[in-house]
């Protein structure tokens, strides 16, 4: 290696660890939603546990299956070993050097010399597509993932390319799986065998499988069951506009602007003008280009819309703008191509880079971190609330605002519980989601009623578990909520229940304690009869109630709580959630081998197999020689 090369590389390190230390990736979902995550997974990691349960987000959330989370992604690793803060800039700034180093095996696979190569993945490193994922802990695993999926096609390397897809599993983004599947559908028409594609698809079956078993145990209890409406699923379509935005300049300007927030996913997909020369050649990758594009448009798409009408299933695909992930991508190859072919290369290096610079340092949503390190605090319910900041206010001060106030969710990351309150990721039980919108829609006295009923800290609040006195069957959800909201109603005397609970009267019980273990809750108390046991978690189909080695009943009690009925004689219950542990830790630990084994070094696999053979071949005595 190069004197030049190891400088480069050693400065590369320093700034990594200087940013992944000092620094902290604020932005959008990363405040609200992936950092709290992270955090509270950490915690779960290092006690030895899989974080199944999230306990701070508005009564609970499932961790393990929420594509949000990535549970079961390898660099969780990091989390064991580094500050939580460190950890989750890492992940960033990890897959943006993937990213690059991708992109520039792409190219060197398409046969386009070194420095042509090196041309392009720098564009991809800087483009406003990489600088933009750096608000959204899922979708920047793209930036690596994708460019790696099509130099596995370019290699015709089925190992690899399961490898991506695999990861792509495992981060849970439908839109640039979709992508991915497409572009690489059109790169290897009739260039690679579909024995081998069949090989990948198995591969990355086997090392997605945690995230797919764990997810498909939830997927028909939480928000996203529900199919968005169109225009919702649409929002963030490209324009005209935003596609001009790729070959001339941010034309929309920066989301972390003031009055930037606009209805938008990435903040810029700037690449710059040599995206247009570029895209005059014959190449699959024009079109892929081209393809990607198509989707991308979505609401100006008028096939797409239609489509979306007509099949609800079709809407999982939400934010067609992520489909400019895959576009780019091949649009960054066409660059590199283009490059090697023109004479004026001095001309398009400053012409290229001298913007994309100024965007990229003007764009990234990085802050310095002291302003988020927060003091931890009691582990009390408050509703959730949000921080709405004035349009003239700049972004990093909204944000730093934001931390100070502990808004939800980032207040979790101090020890903060939040109540009721609208779901961000759509990761929320359909129930709680009835309940948010009948406490908007309530009047005051009724919200104080929801959010005592959510333990949130106001007076007369229910505890983290209770013995209900006796229960009030309900024919439905309408039925549940118009009992919940008469003004007779006291919710310290009665529950609603389904309505074979109707006319449930506990026996005089009494709850002697309530502690989380880590992940298990674990409730002491005397049952002499039959209790009905209200527990102020979120209720789900996955939680397990046991007492005595026996499975307890749980049922949805006010709606969206968790109830359990108790029999008599019981002197402690434990809930988990998850019923599918053994077989989501099984597969994590199938997962996390087999990508080793396809990350070693190829003459090492072939040398293990040699080895086998013979030793197959000789006798007791060791391997022939």
């Amino acid at each position: 290696m190069r004197q030049s090369a190891k400088l480069v590389i050693a400065a590369a390190v320093a700034l990594a660890a200087l940013l992944s230390t000092y620094g902290f990736f604020f932005f959008r979902d990363n405040l609200i939603t992936h950092y709290p995550m992270k955090v509270i997974s950490a915690h779960s990691f290092r006690s030895g546990e899989i974080p199944w349960w999230n306990f701070n987000d508005i009564g609970g959330q499932p961790l393990a299956g929420n594509p949000n989370a990535l549970t079961f992604y390898p660099d969780n690793v990091l989390y064991l070993i580094l500050p939580a803060h460190v950890a989750f800039n890492l992940h960033f700034l990890l897959h943006l050097a993937g990213g690059f180093l991708a992109m520039r095996a792409l190219c060197g696979a398409r046969g386009i010399d070194r420095r042509s190569s090196l041309f392009g993945a720098t564009v991809w490193l800087l483009s406003g597509i990489a600088i933009s994922t750096t608000c959204l802990y899922n979708l920047v695993t793209a930036v690596a993932l994708v460019p790696l999926a099509l130099y596995a096609v370019e290699r015709s390397s089925t190992r690899i390319l399961g490898l991506a897809f695999g990861l792509m599993l495992l981060a849970a983004e439908p839109v640039t799986l979709i992508g991915a599947t497409v572009a690489v559908a059109i790169v290897g028409f009739r260039r690679v065998p579909l024995s081998k594609l069949a090989w990948a698809a198995l591969i990355a079956l086997a090392i997605g499988a945690p995230q797919i078993i764990a997810y498909s145990e939830i997927a028909g209890e939480v928000e996203r069951v529900v199919p968005l409406k169109t225009g919702t699923v649409l929002i963030t379509s490209l324009s005209p506009k935003r596609i001009l935005e790729i070959f001339v300049w941010p034309l929309s300007g920066f989301l972390n602007d003031p009055d930037g927030n606009k209805q938008r996913l990435f903040s810029t997909i700037f690449l710059g003008v040599i995206a247009v020369p570029a895209l005059w050649s014959r190449s699959r990758y024009t079109a892929v280009v081209a393809a990607m594009l198509f989707l991308a448009v979505g609401s100006y798409n008028p096939i797409i819309p239609p489509i979306l009408e007509r099949f609800p299933l079709t809407r999982v695909m939400r934010y067609p703008e992520k489909f400019a992930i895959p576009l780019e991508t091949a649009l960054v190859v066409l660059i590199a191509e283009y490059f090697g072919r023109t004479r004026w290369k001095r001309e398009w290096t400053v012409i290229t880079f001298l913007p994309l610079l100024w965007c990229a340092v003007r764009g990234i949503p990085i802050d310095w971190f002291a302003y988020y390190r927060v003091a931890p605090r009691p582990a009390v319910r408050v509703r959730a609330h949000g921080f709405a900041p004035p349009d003239s206010m700049n972004a990093r001060t909204a944000y730093r605002i934001r931390a100070r106030d502990l808004d939800w969710m980032f207040g979790a990351v101090a020890g903060l519980r939040y109540g009721v309150g609208r779901s961000p990721d759509l990761m929320h039980s359909v129930l709680s989601r009835t309940v948010a919108e009948r406490y908007d829609s309530a009047r005051p006295e009724l919200q104080q009623r929801y959010l005592r009923i959510a333990g949130c800290n106001v007076p007369g609040h229910l505890p983290e578990a209770m013995v209900v006195p006796a229960a009030i069957g309900a024919r439905g959800m309408i039925d549940a909520v118009n009992i919940l909201e008469a003004p007779q109603f006291d919710e310290h005397r009665w529950a609603v229940a389904p309505i074979s609970l109707h006319g449930f009267v506990s026996a005089p019980g009494r709850l002697n304690g309530y502690r989380e273990d880590g992940q298990t809750i674990r409730i002491a108390l005397d049952a002499p009869g039959p209790l009905l046991l209200f527990v102020n978690q979120t209720f789900f189909e996955s939680w397990i109630a046991r007492a005595d080695d026996r499975e307890l009943t749980t049922v949805p009690l006010d709606v969206d709580r968790l109830g359990v009925i108790v029999p008599a004689g019981t002197r402690t219950v434990t809930l988990t959630f998850g019923r599918h542990r053994g077989t989501v830790e099984a597969t994590w630990a199938a997962s996390a081998f087999l990508m080793i084994v396809l990350l070693l070094p190829k003459r090492v696999q072939k040398a293990d197999r040699r080895t086998g053979e013979v030793e197959r071949a000789g006798d007791e005595d060791g391997p022939l020689v």
